[in-house]
């Protein structure tokens, strides 16, 4: 549904256009307003309408004092209902909404009978003023009737300019039955009593019931109930004439059907429009037969809430998170020779991120990844791998030497597994595997086990993912939700798009694959092995000392969101225990 506010925007930003049709007979003035007698469009200068500007469209008849937008003013000078104002206008604009192209459905008028007004001491006044606690100045507005043949409460149903559409009938016995008239209009019951300040606010309150309906209008709320039953035909019935309201506040049963119908009115209304009220008793009317006030139930509307719209929050929403990401954190995890002036300078692990390790082939990836688990190891920070490049009794072998060097053997391989017990959880699987199964290891290690670090080598060992860029993107938003939600980190090992070689310097840009991945990562650390030894190297150039002195390997920090700060990291490697340290 177009709310009334656009149509009124649109209708203002077209005003010189929309007053020369509504008041002929007016005339401009100083290139900003169009002045006029009064709304009838007669000489004079006591109506000015602005049409031009920050207030275009507004407009004020100084000698009555009526004032309002071009939505009020088209409805005060073609001398029609609010609803049809709206109607004209939005036609006018060529607006068209998907509910108005469909064929109206042609309803019967209700039957003529001997109904008779309610008498003051009559059975139904008791009932409603009695038990139900409404005044009779409320049953009145509203034209409730008796029909003493069947022993029923009648509320009858009119339209907002008066014409009775539709009848509900509510026995007042014991055996209480609810009945409408047969084939009439799913229409809204409390048009009759709707006070002019519902259509200047253009605000209303919804409710599931003509008693619920009278009891808002008894606190001075200006309020509709919807047909009996849980059905949504009336929203088609009523469109034109809910047009004219920007805010609906639902105030539905408090029961899970009355959440059903709460959530269907928000999609069908658009929750952009729907303020949601709590109520602390089942209905209204529970609550004004309980001695609920009117000052309460201005409460209830003052704290009336947004529907939820899943993701979305107002920065007043969190707050709480907000006073949490303000408190000074702890230092992150980082390889020794990685850290810095914590937290403006270094590189570090931050819990909630995504880092993409890169690298020529053989450059020392997953060796480097090797190292960095020993780290976390030691520092007991549990730790998930999937390497799918090799077995996990050959990676726990490798491990096994940085801690232990040469000495480890198959007498202590089982102790330096037991040792490691469940600090360390691997994907038991070599060549690939579904994101799926992957997700899967990784929400159980950390429900589980409660791993910290998850490490995935490779990108391109994930199934359907090597030459399909968008779901290249969707598993990296998937990484993303996963350590946001679990506040962990994921190390992604991605390949280079050319081969390369060991002594060529590579960037972010050569990560092989879509611009997705390394867009939506948080870090980006490239491994290669030092340019000029390896050209030495190559030539058989490298002398013994040269060997001792110059550094084996850099680690080039391309990209690291939190702070910015880019460097490269220059380390000797040591071929024995598969350990690095700063050169």
């Amino acid at each position: 549904m177009t709310s009334v506010k656009e149509i009124s925007e649109r209708l203002a930003s077209q005003a010189p256009a929309v007053v020369a049709k509504l008041l002929p007979g007016g005339k401009a003035m100083n290139g900003r307003e169009w002045v006029c007698g009064d709304v009838t469009g007669a000489p004079g200068e006591s109506l000015k309408v602005t049409i031009f500007g920050t207030f275009s469209g507004q407009w004020r008849d100084w000698s009555t004092d009526d004032h309002g937008d071009l939505i009020d003013l088209w409805r005060i000078t073609q001398d029609i209902t609010q609803a049809e104002a709206i109607k004209q206008a939005k036609a006018w604009l060529g607006i068209v909404d998907p509910i108005q192209a469909k064929e109206p459905k042609i309803y019967a008028k209700p039957k003529a009978s001997a109904l008779i007004p309610l008498k003051p001491n009559g059975r139904s006044v008791q009932y409603l003023t009695g038990e139900r606690k409404l005044s009779l100045a409320v049953v009145e507005a509203l034209k409730i009737e008796a029909d003493q043949k069947r022993q029923a409460i009648i509320f009858p149903s009119y339209s907002p300019g008066g014409e009775l559409i539709n009848r509900s009938f509510r026995t007042l016995g014991e055996d209480k039955k609810v009945w409408q008239e047969k084939d009439c209009a799913p229409s809204m019951f409390g048009w009759q009593a709707l006070p002019q300040e519902a259509y200047t606010k253009r605000t209303i309150l919804l409710s599931e019931g003509q008693i619920d309906c009278a009891s808002w209008l008894q606190w001075g709320i200006p309020a509709l109930s919807i047909p009996n039953g849980t059905g949504c035909a009336w929203i088609e019935y009523e469109w034109d004439n809910l047009a004219v309201f920007d805010t609906f506040y639902l105030a539905f049963d408090q029961d899970e059907a009355g959440r059903k119908i709460t959530e269907t009115v928000c999609e069908r209304l658009g929750k952009h429009r729907c303020m949601i009220v709590a109520l602390p008793k089942k209905d209204a009317n529970e609550c004004l037969m309980a001695g609920f006030t009117a000052e309460d139930a201005q409460s209830w509307i003052a704290g009336a809430k947004t529907p939820r719209v899943k993701k979305l929050v107002t920065a007043k929403e969190i707050a709480e998170r907000l006073r949490a990401e303000a408190r000074p954190k702890l230092e992150a995890f980082t390889l020794p020779f990685f850290a810095g002036n914590w937290p403006y300078s270094g590189f570090y692990f931050r819990p909630g991120e995504v880092t993409i390790w890169g690298g020529h082939s053989h450059a020392g990836k997953s060796t480097m990844l090797n190292f960095m688990k020993s780290v976390l190891l030691s520092n007991e920070i549990r730790t998930f791998e999937a390497s799918y490049e090799m077995k996990i009794e050959t990676s726990m072998f490798r491990l096994g030497k940085i801690f232990m060097g040469e000495s480890i053997n198959e007498d202590n391989a089982v102790s330096f597994a037991e040792q490691l017990g469940e600090h360390l959880v691997m994907a038991d699987v070599v060549g690939s595997q579904t994101q799926d199964e992957l997700f899967e290891m990784m929400w159980f290690a950390y429900r589980r086990y409660g791993c910290a670090h998850y490490v995935i080598d490779s990108l391109m060992r994930i199934q359907a993912l090597e030459e399909n860029y968008p779901a290249q993107g969707e598993f990296t938003n998937r990484l993303q939700d996963f350590v946001k939600q679990t506040d962990t980190h994921v190390h992604l090992v991605c390949h280079l798009a050319k081969a390369g070689k060991n002594t060529e310097r590579p960037s972010m840009y050569d990560v092989k694959g879509s611009s997705l991945i390394v867009n939506g990562v948080d870090n980006i650390l490239l491994v290669t092995r030092n340019p000029e030894k390896e050209k030495l190297r190559k030539s058989n150039k490298l002398t013994d000392e040269q060997d001792k002195t110059m550094h084996d390997c850099e680690v080039i920090v391309e990209k690291q969101r939190a702070t910015g700060w880019l460097n490269t990291f220059r380390l000797r490697f040591n071929p024995y225990r598969y350990t690095y340290s700063k050169a």
